[in-house]
């Protein structure tokens, strides 16, 4: 295995798998009336985490070694992304309480997206808009779970 994608890839989808696994442990509450369990959204999310980890896999496999590889990674530059990946977590943890879950959510993805490197304004905007709408219908309309509103209502 030299392509560092294929072995990501895997380790991924072991890692989905077990949480998978995991998952069927959850203990539903009586606090909130649902119709699902406290299980089925962790399900969902690592099932659909599977199927693009699979994509990510083939992908892999079908195109070979990555060129990019061969070149020097700057450990000092990952290093400082994670640490300020870890920042806007914890940012985000407390964001919820204050600022609600969505707004919470689209300053997250503004953050990681500028952290990593992307400069696409359409696509930085595109994800911190279309993202929070998404987990709102799901949780919301479909699942009845209601989210910390913070400062939208």
């Amino acid at each position: 295995m030299k392509n560092k994608d294929l072995r990501m890839g895997i380790t991924m989808m072991v890692l989905w798998i077990i949480l998978f696994g995991l998952s069927f442990t959850f203990q539903s509450s009586d606090a909130v009336k649902s119709h699902t369990t406290a299980s089925f959204f962790p399900q969902v999310v690592l099932l659909v985490a599977m199927f693009f980890t699979a994509i990510m896999i083939y992908q892999s496999i079908r195109n070979g070694p990555d060129e990019a590889e061969e070149r020097a990674v700057d450990y000092r530059e990952v290093k400082k992304r994670v640490v300020l990946s870890m920042v806007a977590a914890i940012a985000f943890g407390f964001g919820v309480s204050y600022l609600g879950t969505l707004v919470s959510i689209a300053l997250f993805i503004i953050a990681t997206m500028l952290v990593w490197g992307v400069r696409n304004k359409v696509s930085i905007l595109l994800n911190a808009i279309l993202t929070p709408i998404i987990i709102y219908v799901i949780f919301t309309k479909i699942l009845w779970v209601q989210l910390p509103a913070g400062i939208l209502f």
